[in-house]
């Protein structure tokens, strides 16, 4: 009797607790009992998801040939060296003129600026595109409600700046959507030793032959409001050292620069002419310091490419250009008030800049010059640290970035 309730009570465990009247020791015994449940029945359906897109690009960029196009060119000259399939195609052609039908492509898009395109451009590229990011600046302390509003599209599966003080800007300014930080690089010509690079280019022959000081400055665009070239030269009228000229880098004609009228009494030889990359690099070896009196900006390559070929540095100690420039390896000059770089403009970039302290300014060139050995062997000390950062690190970052949206969009 005790080993059939036994029995009885082991088979209820299994059983959820059949009676006792239905079912006897003996008899389980005797034959199989049908669960009331199947281990074997699973709670699994088949799903709808898509499938991953194309991890290859579409690169909308300018065709001006200003900075956008630079970046735009060492992105994707990287990518491709890289082995990744790369269209490029023009950004007003495309979104802001509209002259083609939208193809679908189940790709990236690559939007390099964003801002230069009409918000219609969203759209567009839905139809072509799975996925779309975007590079973006910010040259003061705030954009626009209309530019956040643009960047704050959910379309957007990403906006890569190029500095903390730009992300900062887009925070400050009500950028909510995935902003991610990607800075620049240089090209890898900017690794060579000096008595490896050679130019072709007359202007630039002679100009190494020149024994003065020479002052290098980037005049290529904004020059009397973002670039400081009023600072420039306020300063270089006041030096006391004259043995010096001022290399201004600027574009040819029909976008000439008139170096001489804007710098008048200061002796000036200007460069005008469309360099290659190894003909930039002969032109930094061949000057003695870069100045970079800017007022605002989203990252400043200019001083970056200058500290990539060990020259002395002198640049506003303000801005996007703390992400790399300090006082171990960069010549700082103090900001003296802040005002709005662009007071009558009611949108894109409506924050504030600030103004460089010319009197500082001046100091610092005279001690340069003036310890002019010391200056470009500290400089030359640390170059190489700028150098590495090529394209090609800034792209394998830019690659981790468009591979995590890749996995979980």
């Amino acid at each position: 009797m005790v080993l059939k309730e036994l029995a009885f009570f082991g088979l209820g465990a299994l059983t959820g607790g059949v009676t006792s009247s239905v079912i006897i020791a003996d008899k389980v015994m005797s034959r199989e009992v049908e669960l009331p449940f199947s281990p074997h029945k699973h709670q699994y359906s088949v799903e709808e998801f898509e499938e991953f897109g194309e991890f290859e690009f579409t690169y909308y960029y300018d065709k001006f040939s200003g900075a956008f196009n630079k970046v735009a060119s060492e992105h994707t000259n990287a990518l491709n060296s890289m082995g990744f399939k790369v269209r490029k195609r023009g950004i007003h052609e495309y979104l802001v003129r509209f002259e083609h039908e939208p193809e679908y492509l189940n790709d990236f898009a690559i939007v390099h600026p964003l801002f230069f395109t009409r918000i219609e451009a969203l759209k567009f590229l839905k139809k072509c595109h799975r996925y779309i990011v975007a590079f973006e600046v910010a040259d003061t302390t705030q954009i626009s409600k209309d530019y956040a509003d643009y960047a704050n599209d959910k379309r957007l599966d990403a906006i890569f700046l190029p500095s903390t003080f730009a992300m900062e800007t887009y925070k400050r300014s009500g950028v909510q959507n995935n902003i991610r930080l990607i800075p620049h690089g240089v090209n890898g010509i900017f690794q060579k030793p000096k008595d490896e690079v050679s130019t072709n280019n007359p202007r630039l022959m002679k100009l190494r032959e020149d024994k003065r000081t020479k002052i290098l400055y980037f005049a290529l665009h904004s020059v009397q409001t973002r670039k400081g070239g009023d600072v420039v030269r306020e300063s270089l009228k006041k030096l006391q050292a004259k043995d010096f000229v001022l290399v201004v880098k600027t574009f040819p004609s029909p976008m000439d620069f008139d170096a001489e009228e804007y710098f008048s009494g200061i002796p000036v030889i200007k460069i005008a002419d469309w360099l290659s990359e190894e003909d930039l690099v002969y032109l930094y070896d061949s000057c003695d310091i870069l100045i970079h009196p800017y007022r605002g900006g989203a990252f400043e390559l200019n001083p970056y490419e200058a500290l990539a070929r060990g020259l002395p540095t002198i640049v506003t100690g303000w801005g996007s250009v703390l992400d790399y420039a300090n006082i171990h390896n960069s010549y700082l000059i103090s900001p003296k008030s802040c005002s709005k770089l662009f007071p009558t403009t009611l949108w894109g970039h409506i924050g504030y800049g600030v103004n460089p302290d010319v009197d500082h300014c001046v100091e610092l060139l005279e001690f340069v010059m003036g310890n002019m050995e010391y200056c470009k062997k500290k400089a030359r000390r640390e170059q190489k640290e700028f150098s590495s950062r090529t394209w090609y690190s800034v792209i394998d970052q830019f690659l981790k970035e468009c591979r995590s949206i890749w996995e979980t969009h």
